[in-house]
């Protein structure tokens, strides 16, 4: 990045947050060597150390790697820093104007923007909730626990359970209490052979696609779908335990006694 004066241009500010969209976009934690950015606003590189150490924090903002100098140096050792990219936004941001300019316009057109956004409507919100039970096959607490989410902010009562249609267990642990020798992975396998059950996708927090399972159809009659806790846009099967060993033969995974 060429360094950023008071005489700065508009090209030379736009080559500097093109810089930081292409950081943004790399895997690496702290991806700015404090080596290649201190001069863009400091005359020496101590003064630029001082403000990081007194600004930002340890192994949050930035990272310290020691090592050893190269014997001309005189000095036994060298510190390193490394910062993450929104650390150098805010280092460079404090210190020149012509980028602080930028950030104020976007910032201002954002929040402008922001107030223009249509809030949902209670009628979308059911629409949306309508959809995913249907789309997900999702079993009645967990519809519960969507209506929750709409009505209690509106001060409307819910239901603070739905009736049980049996005792539900994961089919890992069904597997193993009916001493079957298979896997659950095999056991969804044979699941989605029978069309018992069917594979879905969701975009993860990192853009990638990740697969879930969803019983679906007849396969409804041994279990039910609820939110998974862990990511509540993908499902987690669970089976009845009562009818799990008709399931077992249905699936042919077990001799019918």
């Amino acid at each position: 990045m060429d360094q950023l004066t008071k005489s700065s241009t508009s090209e030379e500010i736009k080559e500097y947050f093109n810089a930081i969209l292409k950081l943004a976009k790399t895997s690496e934690k702290y991806p700015v060597n404090l080596d290649e950015v201190w001069m863009l606003i400091y005359e020496r590189k101590d003064g630029a150390v001082k403000a990081l150490v007194r600004d930002f924090i340890e192994n949050e903002d930035y990272k310290l790697v020691r090592r050893k100098a190269e014997q001309v140096s005189g000095a036994k050792y060298v510190d390193d820093y490394y910062l993450t990219v929104s650390c150098l936004e805010y280092f460079i941001v404090k210190k020149v104007r012509p980028v602080f300019e930028v950030y104020r316009k976007v910032f201002h057109k954002t929040a402008e923007y922001a107030k223009q956004l249509k809030e949902p409507t209670i009628k979308d919100k059911i629409a949306v909730a309508d959809w995913l039970t249907g789309f997900l096959n999702l079993n009645e607490s967990s519809k519960l626990a969507l209506a929750k989410t709409i009505a209690e902010p509106l001060g409307l009562p819910t239901p603070d359970y739905t009736p049980s249609k049996g005792i539900l267990k994961s089919a890992g642990e069904l597997l193993k209490e009916n001493d079957c020798p298979v896997s659950a992975q095999v056991f969804n396998q044979k699941m989605i052979e029978k069309g018992l059950m069917i594979e879905l996708t969701r975009t993860s927090s990192k853009g990638s696609r990740k697969k879930f399972k969803s019983i679906t159809g007849e396969g409804l009659n041994f279990g039910e779908n609820q939110v998974n806790p862990n990511n509540p846009k993908s499902t987690q099967p669970l089976y009845y335990e009562e009818k799990f060993t008709e399931l077992l033969i249905l699936l042919q995974l077990k001799q019918a006694a």
